[in-house]
């Protein structure tokens, strides 16, 4: 059975704000990254306004400022419990959006356990309390149409304090979703690149994953690619053009919705491991895996690799040929990017790495993006992955 989950309305565009103004609401709590509130006053000065003048209580929050843990969500689902919003509102990027997703959990569950939180598409019932809108400030996670949120949780290597892994339920889709292009005006190049590549990667393993081809989001996944190909060395040559910053952010939607209609894979299986080693940009951990996984995954998907190449503009008269253009093409804007390809690259320490290897490995094996891979690795397999970062 094919289906997809979408929110109930997406808006696109430098008016798309105005679409608050238009919700019955009375209660308003926003969480905010701090760095983007304190660079954009205007547009959250906006906001509170639009509040204001509909006599609505409002208040804001800042996101941890780092990827979410589970032990901040909690403590701060305790804003929500207190104040009773009939409206949550995310701005930020991944790590915010993920993170207010599963405090909505905590609002209408106080007392869930970790693992009933942790029982993927079975959350007990959500929206009952409060309506909930996503308003993306990167350009990549497309955590604003997806039912995934991400958090840091403890786990029982103490090798690897905490890793990440996702809550899971279609509840978590944001019920509006507002593509302003002035919300990423602020983005760091460095996070313009690292969100847009993992937009480019959600794109690509949704589209040769596991699950069944679906013709309802698969258009997104090839569309999604495209645009990423075509708008980031736009966006990165001239940061300030509204336009190209547009085409970036349908882009990651696009690939969100790809991801919300198949899944992931190993690239995201594996590179999630890298944080242990130390600061690494979620979408650069798995821009750095995809060539491997490719790979990896060729024998199995060799006709869909081909289709995306041949959808990216390349001209193969065979499948193996396409495939090869299409590495070559991933490898060409990972150089014009100036994106890393090693251990050395990233700024991890080698000795560290091959003391991590082993639980690196046994957590990527174990990791929910693994069960959508379209090939099931044995534990070398994905060993390997990881030391073509070590060559």
């Amino acid at each position: 059975m094919l289906q997809t989950h979408l929110p109930r309305k997406i808006l696109f565009g430098e008016d798309s704000l105005d679409f608050l103004a238009s919700l019955d609401v009375r209660r308003v709590v926003t969480f905010v990254d701090e760095i983007f509130d304190r660079c954009n006053p205007d547009l959250m000065e906006r906001m509170e306004s639009l509040w204001k003048e509909k006599g609505v209580q409002c208040w804001r929050y800042f996101g941890e400022g780092k990827e979410p843990t589970l032990a901040f969500v909690k403590d701060r689902a305790r804003c929500l419990i207190e104040h009773e919003p009939d409206l949550i509102v995310a701005v930020g990027g991944g790590s915010v959006i993920d993170a207010v997703k599963v405090m909505e959990v905590y609002y209408e569950h106080p007392h869930i356990t970790d693992a009933e939180l942790f029982d993927r598409f079975n959350l007990p019932p959500l929206r009952r309390k409060a309506r909930f809108v996503a308003i993306p400030t990167t350009s990549g996670t497309g955590s604003e149409v997806t039912p995934i949120g991400v958090l840091c949780v403890p786990s029982e290597d103490p090798r690897t304090p905490l890793v990440k892994r996702g809550i899971a339920d279609y509840q978590l889709i944001p019920d509006y979703v507002l593509l302003d292009p002035r919300f990423t005006l602020s983005m760091p190049p460095s996070v313009t690149v690292s969100t847009a590549i993992d937009a480019f990667v959600h794109a690509m393993e949704a589209y040769v994953c596991a699950r069944p081809k679906n013709a309802f989001t698969d258009p997104f996944a090839l569309e999604g690619m495209r645009k990423v190909l075509s708008y980031l060395p736009k966006v990165m040559e001239d940061p300030g053009d509204l336009r190209y910053r547009g085409e970036l952010q349908i882009a990651a939607t696009l690939g969100g919705l790809a991801l919300a209609g198949r899944g992931s894979g190993a690239s995201h299986g594996v590179g999630k491991q890298l944080s242990s080693l130390g600061p690494v940009a979620h979408g650069v951990s798995v821009a750095v895996m995809l060539e491997a996984v490719i790979r990896l995954n060729a024998g199995a998907r060799l006709a869909e690799y081909a289709e995306i190449a041949r959808y990216l503009g390349l001209a193969a008269v065979s499948d193996e040929g396409a495939l090869e253009g299409l590495i070559a093409l991933w490898r060409e804007l990972l150089d014009r990017l100036g994106l890393p390809r090693t251990i050395e690259q990233l700024g991890m320490d080698r000795a560290l790495f091959m003391e991590k290897l082993d639980s690196m490995t046994k957590n990527a094996m174990s990791d929910a993006a693994m069960r959508s891979n379209p090939v099931t690795p044995s534990y070398d397999e994905v060993r390997r992955i990881f030391l073509t970062l070590a060559p």
